[in-house]
């Protein structure tokens, strides 16, 4: 028992071991430059490693972006449970996701990635359809927030939900993607309170 215990251990680190190395080689490479060999020399491991774990470069980058967007995921779950009003959990909300946004170095790499060196070529359908996905899903959450805090009387009777909704999405992916691109101009996490109060006084009265 104890050495199946070991031995999942052991894997479990050789799997964290060969997405960290796959994130490094990517950022540098580029996905379409990246060869499997280069991700297992990386991890110190044999592309057999690879295919064992993952099967292969895209489902090996696919785990990747699942696991390194966990992390926005578990926070949104986690402030939704805090409970509030919806203008408290909206605030909240975005507050933290700019936050995460520098203080995680492997999603900040993810991001930087995603905007600077990936190729849409074939073999990434999978990872354009859960970006859509995904976007879809948050614009979908903010919109439900929206509403109720317009039926709540904390936001603006005029405004229409999805619209909202769709500023908001907009809003926080401009603002990080000016950051990944210059990320010495200013520390988004330092004013990340400031963006989201300006935000949030065009929903108020």
């Amino acid at each position: 028992m104890l050495n199946m215990r070991k031995t999942k251990e052991e894997a479990l680190i050789t799997r964290e071991n060969l997405l960290s190395a796959a994130l490094r080689v990517f950022s540098q490479k580029g996905y379409s430059a990246t060869r499997l060999d280069d991700i297992a020399q990386a991890a110190g491991v044999t592309r057999g490693a690879i295919y064992h774990h993952f099967g292969g470069k895209e489902e090996l980058f696919m785990a990747l972006v699942s696991e390194r967007e966990a992390g926005v995921n578990k926070i949104a779950q986690q402030i939704v449970a805090e409970g509030g009003s919806a203008s408290l959990v909206l605030r909240r909300l975005l507050v933290r996701l700019f936050e995460y946004l520098e203080e995680d170095k492997q999603y900040r790499a993810l991001l930087t990635l995603a905007v600077n060196k990936l190729e849409f070529s074939e073999g990434l359908e999978s990872f354009a359809d859960q970006m859509i996905q995904g976007r879809r899903s948050l614009i979908s959450f903010l919109e439900g927030l929206v509403a109720k805090g317009i039926e709540a009387g904390e936001f603006r009777k005029t405004l229409s939900p999805r619209t909202t909704a769709l500023a908001l999405s907009g809003y926080l992916n401009g603002m990080a993607l000016i950051w990944i691109q210059d990320p010495k101009n200013f520390s988004i996490a330092g004013r990340a309170e400031g963006l989201v109060d300006v935000l949030m006084g065009g929903l108020s009265y």
